[in-house]
């Protein structure tokens, strides 16, 4: 409990800076209408925008996290996070050309990888040495918060006030009050100078492999792929899940409510993981999480028609998303250290993020060519059993030294 005491202002703020992580994606979709009525652009270029944003991620992320380790979680997360925040507001400003569509894309882009996930939660492991799993849970969570609230928020301003309006309010008000909050609350405990009473412990626990190394450990390279395939699976599901539902027999009006309700499981997921991350083996915890969309999709194939047994295939995949997520960035803190976090975690960001661009565009191509979704939940199915093994069998976590930070190895 000291920890959280000494902490939780830390928390407060990470968790309010990653729901606007998930906040621009999720609420797109309702911005789409709008630019199609006013521009005539197709929903094909309007969605490509989002490739461009898997491309450019992919190929950036690992040296976005090396500028976070070389200069600070603070002085890159919270400018990052303003300046994310106006290139979102800046989607409101673009002209009928196509062209300020796409440019307005790489410039979020470019603003997202200074602000990722991997700022956040690096600054949480740092703090957290007994109660990380449990800390991490908690701020990412508040990427399932911004599910939730982001399309709600986008509906109500577009609604109100018209796109334009919509995306300025949302880039600069969301963004504005979480750099509030972080200016007073958000630090990074491995910066030089900032070490206080109390947080001794945490700053003796930053050690860690240099990106090199990493990426020659078997333990590294197996938890990257086991994302990548855990990533493909849900973002499959994420995004066809209406659909999938409706082809079960399920009305739209419930298949949507089922649809709405995997951001909270996930969020259970996500906190639920962390808690036991800090109390359980870490020789089964990791092969549980990643085998329980298996079990997810087992269900929804099984129960064909069955709304009772589709809401529990539902819920159980929306937990194990957020249970993925949390226990790959909580297996990466202790089998690679802290000491260049923001680099070793950017590769696995760019898996997950790979996953999450080609998991879709899979599942549409075996409808295209099944006519239906049972294909593809077999396929999850054994893709989750890859997963889970691939992460079986990790080993103890290694103790490491702390030493000072080899950004650019």
């Amino acid at each position: 409990m000291a920890e959280w005491r000494q902490n939780w202002p830390l928390v407060l703020a990470c968790t309010l800076a990653v729901t606007w992580v998930a906040a621009p994606v999720t609420s797109l979709s309702l911005f789409l209408g709008p630019l199609h009525a006013e521009f005539g652009w197709s929903f094909a270029q309007l969605s490509s925008g989002l490739f461009v944003y898997s491309v450019l991620s992919v190929l950036l992320v690992p040296l976005a996290g090396a500028i976070v380790d070389r200069f600070g979680t603070r002085t890159i997360g919270l400018p990052g996070l303003l300046l994310n925040g106006i290139a979102f507001a800046a989607f409101g400003l673009v002209s009928s050309s196509i062209v300020t569509w796409f440019a307005g894309w790489v410039f979020y882009t470019l603003t997202q990888l200074l602000m990722g996930t991997y700022v956040w939660s690096g600054a949480i492991s740092a703090a957290f040495t007994k109660s990380r799993g449990l800390a991490i849970g908690v701020a990412m969570g508040g990427i399932a918060i911004g599910q939730l609230v982001a399309p709600l928020t986008a509906r109500w301003l577009i609604d109100a006030y018209g796109w334009r309006t919509g995306f300025m309010v949302m880039g600069i008000g969301w963004t504005g009050i979480a750099a509030f909050v972080g200016l007073f609350f958000f630090h990074d405990p491995r910066a030089r100078g900032a070490v206080r009473p109390g947080h001794e412990q945490a700053n003796r626990a930053v050690g860690g492999l240099t990106l090199a190394e990493a990426l020659r450990t078997p333990r590294f390279v197996r938890v990257a792929l086991a994302i990548l395939l855990q990533g493909m699976i849900i973002s499959g599901l994420t995004v066809h899940v209406i659909q999938l539902l409706a082809q079960s027999g399920i009305s739209r009006a419930t298949a949507t409510g089922m649809a709405g309700i995997i951001g909270i499981s996930a969020l259970a997921g996500q906190v639920g993981t962390g808690w036991l991350a800090d109390r359980v083996s870490a020789r089964f915890l990791p092969t549980i999480c990643f085998l329980l969309p298996a079990f997810a999709y087992g269900i929804m194939l099984t129960g064909h028609g069955s709304v009772t047994m589709q809401w529990i295939g539902v819920l159980l995949a929306g937990y194990a998303s957020g249970a993925a997520i949390n226990i790959t960035t909580y297996l990466t803190t202790r089998y690679c250290g802290l000491a260049n976090f923001g680099k070793i975690y950017g590769v696995i960001s760019s898996c997950m993020r790979l996953g999450a661009g080609v998991g879709p565009f899979i599942a549409g191509m075996i409808v295209d060519r099944t006519g239906s979704y049972g294909m593809y939940l077999t396929t999850g199915i054994g893709c989750a059993i890859v997963a889970a093994l691939l992460v079986t069998g990790l080993g103890k976590y290694p103790q490491f030294a702390n030493k000072e930070k080899d950004v650019f190895a």
